[in-house]
């Protein structure tokens, strides 16, 4: 049997390059299908009403059908977990097997507010603070001594985005799916669902409720790791994909 595509659903500001470090590993088994979120990279924003989770799932659903695969494994990382979560659930004959990467669940209204509140600091002082927060968040200070070339790349990415296209697309992660946590019921794909262990978002608390609810799932914590994995420990994350999805 021909072993089915991976689709990648990058995160939120962020754009296909995200999954640069770990291409080449993955390419060597099978087909990788990566692509731009809408308003994001080279896919463009809505212009006549606000973006919502379905036009995500939509989008999602067009790739898989132009995969010319019935149904592929899909891996989505933050959002990107947000909406082949959704996808999944919706439509499960759809997605193959599928990797739920640093994928927030069943968040307490503390974790929901602190979401807010970063939203709340771009739409009032737009990306430059945000991109700030976010790499300090996602990587240690000496992470950032030792690679600033990739730390420049996020920002310059992050930055780079179109305000109200980003705002759009971080209102979707905040406010979540609205049949979640109940929907994960209906995911029949084989799951795995990885975090670092050191992400403050989408924590291995998380990871493991994924585990516990999803019929056929477990769970992977990748040590001292934080929110990217493809970024900061590219060859851990690339062979707990290919682990997670073996041809």
């Amino acid at each position: 049997m021909t072993t089915p595509p991976i689709v990648l659903v990058h995160g939120v500001g962020l754009d296909l390059t995200m999954w640069d470090l770990i291409a080449s590993e993955l390419e060597a088994s099978r087909q990788v299908i990566r692509y731009d979120l809408i308003g994001h990279g080279s896919t463009p924003p809505l212009t006549e009403r606000q973006l919502t989770l379905d036009d995500l799932i939509d989008q999602l659903l067009d790739v898989i059908e132009e995969s010319g695969h019935p149904a592929p494994d899909v891996c989505g990382l933050s959002i990107g977990g947000l909406i082949a979560m959704a996808t999944a659930a919706r439509h499960p004959d759809r997605v193959g097997r599928l990797v739920l990467l640093n994928t927030v669940f069943d968040r307490t209204v503390e974790q929901i507010s602190g979401a807010r509140a970063r939203l709340e600091l771009t739409e009032r002082e737009g990306l430059g603070p945000i991109a700030d927060l976010a790499i300090d968040r996602w990587f240690t200070a000496e992470w950032q001594r030792l690679h600033p070339e990739r730390v420049a790349a996020i920002r310059t990415c992050l930055t780079g985005n179109d305000l109200d296209a980003y705002v759009q697309a971080y209102r979707v992660f905040v406010e979540g799916d609205p049949l979640m946590p109940e929907a994960v019921a209906n995911i029949t794909a084989p799951t795995i669902a990885i975090t670092g262990e050191l992400d403050p978002g989408s924590t291995p608390a998380m990871s493991h409720a994924l585990a516990a609810s999803i019929p056929n799932a477990t769970a992977v914590i990748l040590p001292a790791v934080h929110h990217l994995p493809p970024i900061e420990a590219p060859g851990l994350c690339a062979t707990a994909l290919l682990n997670a999805l073996p041809v």
